[in-house]
């Protein structure tokens, strides 16, 4: 598996709660790490890339504060390879469109709220990214 294909792995191999969580804080600091290392060749994606930045750290934020988050967690997923600052947002956009469709199933939960917050950072992370017949 390529390291970049990690992120969407165990958010669809997450069976559990808690494995959810966990896989989407890793998907929120892997998204965040990817963005921040695009941003010096972002062009006029650098707005863009900027605002998702700050998305994925709310909502990795948001997932912290869930109950069931296990504390403990595996190793942290390997760096982003980087690439052209269009591939970078694609890839972005993606993950947070599977986030914020994961995210949707804590509903009516104990972690409904930091769900529900992180779901809405996902989403924005998607929507500043995604190109625009994608949206």
């Amino acid at each position: 598996m390529n390291g970049d294909d990690q992120p969407q792995a165990l958010l669809a191999a997450a069976a559990d709660l808690p494995s959810l969580l966990a896989a989407a804080y890793e998907a929120f600091e892997y998204v965040l790490a990817e963005l921040r290392a695009g941003e010096d060749a972002a062009g006029s994606l650098l707005p863009a890339f900027v605002m998702a930045a700050a998305a994925a750290a709310d909502g990795r934020d948001a997932i912290i504060t869930a109950p069931s988050l296990p504390r403990a967690s595996g190793p942290p997923l390997p760096p982003p390879a980087g690439g052209p600052p269009h591939d970078i947002a694609d890839h972005a956009a993606a993950i947070g469109l599977l986030l914020e469709a994961r995210l949707a199933a804590a509903a009516g939960t104990a972690d409904q709220h930091p769900a529900r917050r992180a779901a809405g950072c996902a989403r924005r992370i998607h929507q500043l990214l995604a190109p625009a017949d994608d949206r």
